[in-house]
């Protein structure tokens, strides 16, 4: 019973800790008692919370809670009390039961109370400023930032869901319909395209004719992937690579050439 006190105890802080939540349902849960006047409302907003406390603290229906739900989420037990509704209601219950300038005064004062509670949003940890106005990965717009706009690529499956938000113009040989791909034991057509680039060691011999046939220009691999042979022999070679990525270009591209292949 001692362990059951220790984690209710710690969990119940670690919930109410560092704000004025639990005074301020106190106060609204005793003053719903006393001024309201309809049934059904004080039995949800009054009571059901009260008895949610007592499940809470009660040896006997805390430890028999722990051994259903677990010790570690024992305390979402509390989500059932619905803050952000009883501290409302009873706030403008209390508030309308007011008169002249004793409401404006508490409606002010209350204002205050959320004020000081509160975190501030711009200094919570939580918050972070976004690196880039897209609002995608880093590591997608570094790969972006190098590809020409207007043509083909065939990419790593990491960057297939956001390439096109970046630059529209270009076109992927695959996109995330292809992950259907996977597991296919017979692959046809570009099928076989898109399980020759799942390799982890690329066969450089089977992709590049098939990336040639397809019109891929740029093929975009993780640089934990390892290549069979020279790029070069099969035309194509090394046009960029970033922290995470290698770009391999084929080398009858010209810059400006707009290889976009049913636009052909």
């Amino acid at each position: 019973m001692q362990d059951f006190f220790t984690i209710a105890k710690t969990d119940f802080l670690d919930t109410f800790q560092g704000a004025w939540i639990f005074p301020l349902l106190l106060i609204v849960l005793v003053f719903i008692f006393w001024k309201e006047k309809d049934g059904m409302r004080r039995l949800l907003l009054g009571v059901l919370p009260l008895l949610f406390l007592f499940i809470y603290w009660c040896p006997l229906t805390g430890m028999l809670f722990m051994k259903l739900l677990g010790e570690n989420v024992y305390w979402r037990i509390l989500w059932l009390i619905l803050l952000a509704v009883l501290i409302p209601y009873g706030c403008c219950l209390m508030i309308g039961h007011l008169k002249g300038w004793l409401r404006q005064g508490a409606f002010l004062i209350g204002m205050a109370v959320i004020v000081v509670c509160g975190t501030p949003l711009f200094k919570s940890e939580e918050f972070q400023s976004s690196t880039n106005d897209y609002k995608i990965p880093q590591n997608v717009v570094a790969v972006c930032d190098l590809l020409p706009g207007n043509v083909h690529a065939l990419v790593s499956n990491r960057l297939m869901p956001y390439i096109r938000l970046y630059d529209p113009s270009i076109t992927l040989e695959f996109g995330r319909n292809a992950l259907a791909y996977n597991g296919i034991e017979n692959p046809t057509g570009n099928q076989i395209l898109y399980a020759e680039a799942q390799k982890e060691e690329i066969d450089v011999p089977a992709l590049a004719p098939l990336a040639k046939e397809e019109g891929c220009t740029f093929l975009v691999f993780s640089n934990s992937r390892t290549y069979s042979d020279a790029w070069e022999s099969y035309g194509y070679k090394e046009y960029g690579h970033t922290d995470e990525f290698t770009i391999f270009v084929d080398t009858d591209y010209e810059e400006g050439q707009n290889t976009k292949k049913w636009e052909e």
